[in-house]
């Protein structure tokens, strides 16, 4: 059997007995699998370092999310196991070991935003519900030193205690805990000014959109009509703010009369958010960051999503459950 990529000039064909058995042997490899990387084809043509590139960069893609799915905790880490594993390197794409320091300018370049995308199509592909029902919600990461002048301090509203880093915004798929795109701030951002950056990052899928789930933090009349008029139902609990006139639980009840027990029922789906969280920081290592300045974390959370997703898209191509990160 050949592997789907065969003929893509740059990955090696997995074709043996011998070799599929040591990818079925190494999951984060068998998770790579999944992604149809010829949609990646772009970033060779984008290489503008003027002189032809010694590395295929999708193999530099490939070999730093192996890094995430693998929960390596550092590219040194990445580093130090390819040059022990030559074989590993040649299944990446790599004819030979990249320097750390390759690996990290390489990053530093990496589009973000357009690689979600593109891994947020192919679970389209396969899931049709996906991106129906969609949570916002942020959740705080530390800074690697206090020194770095982008972090600031702000209030983790879990533990509710004050931290020194930044907060990653993020837009999920409710139905299979898929990130969907994210914004990286300083931590004493507060979360409703990111709705519509975030939004914006979705750009026409926004359409596909039924509902948008929220907390308190993103009450106000303002995000429910921009919303509303372009037929985004954003489903929240009121914050009160101190008024004293009688509110609804529910800032929807504003324009759709429905029952408290009805909007209860949907609401709970925004747990998912924080449960999702929970994923990314206990199983994908999203609650450190070894790296200042936010460009750099937000390279470095980005892969972490985007391993996320790999997750989700290999789940379903296996028939199995796309809401857990326990992969066998």
């Amino acid at each position: 059997m050949l592997s789907k990529n065969v003929g893509t000039g740059w990955q090696m064909p997995v074709s043996c007995f011998d070799c599929q058995c040591k990818i079925l042997s190494d999951v984060p490899l068998m998770m790579l699998e999944a992604v149809d990387w010829q949609r990646f084809r772009y970033l060779e043509k984008n290489n503008k370092m003027g002189r032809p590139s010694t590395y295929s960069r999708i193999a530099l893609l490939r070999a730093l999310l192996y890094m995430e799915l693998a929960n390596l905790s550092s590219v040194s880490e990445l580093v130090r196991i390819l040059k022990g594993d030559y074989y590993k390197m040649n299944v990446l794409g790599l004819n030979k070991l990249p320097s750390e320091s390759t690996f990290s300018r390489f990053k530093d370049t990496v589009d973000i935003d357009r690689i979600l995308t593109i891994i947020a199509s192919m679970i389209k592909d396969e899931e049709q519900d996906f991106m129906c029902m969609v949570g916002v919600d942020s959740t705080s990461l530390n800074a690697y030193s206090q020194k770095d002048p982008d972090a600031s301090w702000g209030l983790d509203h879990i533990t509710d205690e004050w931290y020194y880093g930044y907060k990653i915004h993020l837009l999920y798929d409710l139905l299979t805990l898929a990130p969907i795109c994210s914004v990286v701030t300083p931590a004493n951002i507060h979360d409703t000014t990111q709705l519509f950056p975030l939004l914006k990052k979705m750009g026409a899928r926004t359409l596909q959109m039924n509902g948008l789930l929220a907390d308190m933090a993103y009450d106000s009349k303002e995000n429910l009509e921009r919303l509303y008029q372009v037929g985004i139902p954003l489903i929240n609990r009121v914050n009160p703010r101190n008024s004293k006139k009688e509110l609804p639980r529910y800032r929807i009840q504003e324009k759709i009369p429905f029952h408290d027990i009805t909007m209860n029922k949907i609401y709970k789906n925004r747990m998912h958010c924080e449960y999702t969280n929970y994923l990314l920081k206990e199983h994908l290592d999203l609650k450190r960051v070894k790296t200042t300045r936010i460009f750099r974390v937000t390279a470095k959370t980005g892969l972490t999503l985007i391993a996320r997703q790999i997750q989700v898209l290999y789940q379903i191509r296996q028939g199995a459950n796309p809401r857990t990160t326990i992969i066998e």
